[in-house]
């Protein structure tokens, strides 16, 4: 207890109290060292700041430098986009004058008068519905003789047929997957059936697109639909007729051949060279049978 007491009363030790009066009763001026050393190393501190300050100062001049070259590369990219907007903007509206200037009824009108020629020509695959009517040779009778050549489909047949499926208004028309045009023709080559020099096997499939009812219509009231009658009951040949719609419409492809010799512009003064007047030689019309009209 005396110990603690001791050290709560009197906490420095009595030598260094005794010599630290001395040393002031002396005028020692080592009390007043740590002040110098102190004032020395803020001299020190500000001579290296101020070499620092110099440094920075002396390398601002760089960096400034490159901001201003960055700024100007900005403000030249900005105004490059700028005229390229500008550009744009002048070009969407010349376009918009020129679909005005070339738009309108007028090339509405030109629009769809070319899509009709383009299916009139067979030029372009055409899908929709229509009638199918398919025509296959007689039956063979086993115990009697081979069937008379009057019991096969022969090229006129398949001629009246297909003429009978444009008087009716058919707007495009195959035989066996073979698309009609102005320049095809059905012939026959012995017994068999070309169409478009190409020979065809029974039983003939003639596809027509337009109208189901209006085809089946006109052409069981026309010549080819007593005709096609005629044979069913006089010949025995099969006569199939059946209307496609919805979703089992016909699908016709473009002509393979559709290479034109000689015509004529419409409305012109003179035929074409060597042809009589409105007809287009080379074309298999009337003449082959089975051609587009």
């Amino acid at each position: 207890m005396s110990l603690l007491a001791e050290v709560m009363q009197r906490p420095l030790d009595p030598g260094y109290a005794a010599a630290a009066e001395r040393r002031r009763a002396a005028g020692d001026p080592r009390p007043g060292r740590p002040r110098a050393l102190t004032a020395a190393a803020a001299l020190v501190l500000g001579g290296l700041l101020a070499v620092a300050g110099v440094r920075a100062s002396a390398g601002a001049p760089e960096t400034d430098r490159g901001r201003a070259e960055l700024l100007q590369r900005v403000e030249a990219a900005t105004a490059r986009a700028d005229d390229l907007a500008a550009r744009a903007a002048a070009l969407r509206e010349e376009n918009t004058a020129l679909t005005e200037r070339l738009g309108g009824e007028q090339a509405a009108t030109a629009g769809a008068l070319a899509d009709a020629l383009a299916v009139a020509a067979a030029a372009t695959p055409v899908t929709g519905p229509g009638l199918e009517v398919t025509l296959a040779d007689a039956e063979r009778d086993a115990t009697g003789p081979d069937s008379a050549p009057s019991g096969r489909v022969v090229d006129r047949d398949l001629q009246i047929l297909v003429n009978g499926l444009w008087l009716a208004g058919a707007e495009a028309v195959a035989v066996n997957g073979t698309r009609l045009s102005s320049l095809s023709s059905i012939r026959a080559a012995g017994e068999a059936v070309l169409v478009d020099y190409r020979p065809l096997t029974p039983p003939y499939r003639v596809s027509a697109v337009g109208d189901p009812a209006a085809l089946q219509t006109g052409l069981a009231s026309s010549v080819a639909g007593r005709y096609l009658q005629v044979l069913q009951d006089n010949y025995g040949i099969g006569v199939d007729v059946r209307t496609v719609a919805g979703d089992d419409a016909l699908t016709l492809p473009a002509a393979a051949r559709l290479q034109l010799r000689v015509a004529r512009a419409p409305g012109a003064g003179g035929a074409a060279a060597g042809a009589p007047a409105g007809t287009v030689p080379g074309a298999g019309g009337q003449d082959d049978g089975g051609g587009a009209p």
